[in-house]
């Protein structure tokens, strides 16, 4: 792979500077709202209250204030019931020219942002925005959430009394010149051995070599020896079909849709195993499912007995659970968090990131810009950045880059999506390209750009 050749599609860091930008204006005698979800509810409500706003505590907006500012990204509950718990705020507060306001926490990891985003694309009469607070006590947030109330700060991170600080795509780069070829022995790869998470896999390992332990909720089901080979559904359905009445078994059409699928999802997982020792690395997989915190315990722990400690991760697991804001539902959202969000929760429980040489997070662009139909990926992905940021923090010497994606042509992107990216003139990302932007830039991009958005149409989006 030569590094040094031009990208063909776009790559840019997110750069984070100050803006003092007006988004609305609310002057101190508007109806305010705050939700009693955060301890600190009742103390923004008096310091509203002290200079002008009629300000009240509500346990669930009414759809009648001028303005919202939804304290549940503030509370202790888990990631999917905080991010659940705010999408239900908005959409009751949801009302024509209203303005609503997130409030989060800079740590731990939130992703408010991505909701915010999506909504102003769903909501284009309503107006709703995500703050971010380092300092989410009562004392700094009275001061802090009144300013920015009357200045009418839009997304962001609100550093002072007088700013803000917001992330902006800057300007295309280059590839680096050259890698880091003495990379992470042991490299836990989350997100299947299918697909766009397969290719990268491949891809680091032809560059770095080493071991390679790649995760995945399938099983490596073997084929039946008796079955001809098949590589696609269709096919390899009707060759069940005809096996069972050779072997006078009755089998339903939805239990032969589920051997073909997982036969296929085996043969494939075999493959991808070959294509990286072919490549040069040791390759195992683990049947894993990344949500379920003692089963990504007891397996790493057994992996790390055997290999030795993971220092290098790449966490590209996800699902989609695409609908509109005002019909998703609560275990739709739940389903999307728990690879990506619960996911790499668990495996920085199961593993010392201390440890870590090289960490990469697979995010989508939706979480940047907002997506219609995507309010809890936006979410899911732009909680992953903010764990991406976080852990670049705590841990200087790693190098941790979290890419969000633009549509990849593969993976999750089948020929309806992508005709429909196609419609909307979004070229899609050619698999070989994608992954080798990847390598590229986990092993050789610029320290300081942690967060990238890669893909032409999203990224002047």
């Amino acid at each position: 792979m030569d590094s040094a050749a031009p990208y063909r599609c776009d790559v840019r860091p997110v750069v984070w500077h100050a803006d003092d930008t007006r988004a609305f204006g609310l002057a101190p005698s508007a109806s305010v709202h705050v939700t009693a979800q955060s301890p600190v509810a009742g103390q923004i409500v008096d310091a509203l209250a002290l200079t002008g706003y009629r300000a009240r505590l509500v346990d669930r907006p009414d759809g009648t204030a001028d303005a919202v500012i939804v304290t549940g990204g503030l509370s202790d509950a888990a990631p999917a019931a905080r991010h659940w718990s705010a999408l239900q705020m908005a959409k009751l507060a949801r009302r024509d020219g209203a303005v609503t306001l997130l409030l989060q926490p800079r740590e731990p990891a939130s992703g408010l942002e991505g909701l915010s985003r999506t909504l102003r694309k769903e909501w284009p009469e309503s107006q709703t925005f995500a703050w971010t607070v380092s300092d989410p006590s009562a004392s700094a947030l009275a001061s802090l959430i009144t300013h920015a109330l009357a200045h009418g700060f839009g997304d962001g991170e609100l550093a002072g009394s007088q700013t803000r600080v917001v992330p902006q795509a800057g300007a295309p780069i280059s590839p680096p010149e050259a890698l880091d070829s003495a990379g992470p022995s042991v490299w836990l790869v989350t997100g299947g051995a299918r697909g766009v998470t397969a290719a990268c896999a491949i891809e680091l390992a032809r560059a770095v070599g080493g071991t390679i332990l790649l995760a995945g909720r399938s099983v490596e089901t073997p084929w039946i020896e008796s079955l001809p080979p098949a590589d696609d559904l269709k096919t390899l359905r009707g060759l069940l079909v005809a096996h069972g009445r050779q072997q006078g078994a009755r089998v339903s059409p939805a239990e032969i849709d589920r051997t073909a699928r997982a036969l296929l999802a085996g043969a494939e997982i075999r493959e991808t195993l070959a294509a990286i020792r072919a490549a040069g690395a040791n390759a195992v997989y683990l049947a894993l499912d990344a949500g379920n915190a003692e089963a990504v315990a007891a397996t790493l722990a057994a992996a790390q007995r055997a290999y030795g400690p993971v220092t290098g991760l790449v966490h590209g697991a996800g699902v989609l659970a695409d609908k509109l804001a005002m019909d998703k539902t609560e275990a739709e959202l739940r389903r999307v968090f728990a690879p990506k969000v619960d996911g790499l929760t668990n495996i920085l429980g199961a593993i010392d990131p201390a440890r870590l040489s090289h960490a990469a997070f697979f995010s989508s662009a939706a979480a940047f810009f907002g997506n219609r139909g995507q309010a809890d990926y936006a979410m899911a992905n732009a909680w992953l950045a903010s764990a991406g940021r976080l852990l670049a923090q705590s841990t200087p010497g790693a190098q941790v880059k979290v890419f969000h994606w633009g549509p990849w042509a593969g993976g999750m992107v089948d020929a309806a999506l992508a005709g429909h990216f196609e419609a909307q003139g979004i070229p899609l990302i050619p698999v070989d390209e994608g992954a080798r932007i990847f390598v590229s830039e986990l092993l050789g991009g610029d320290r300081a750009q942690v967060e990238l958005v890669v893909g032409e149409a999203w990224a002047v989006a």
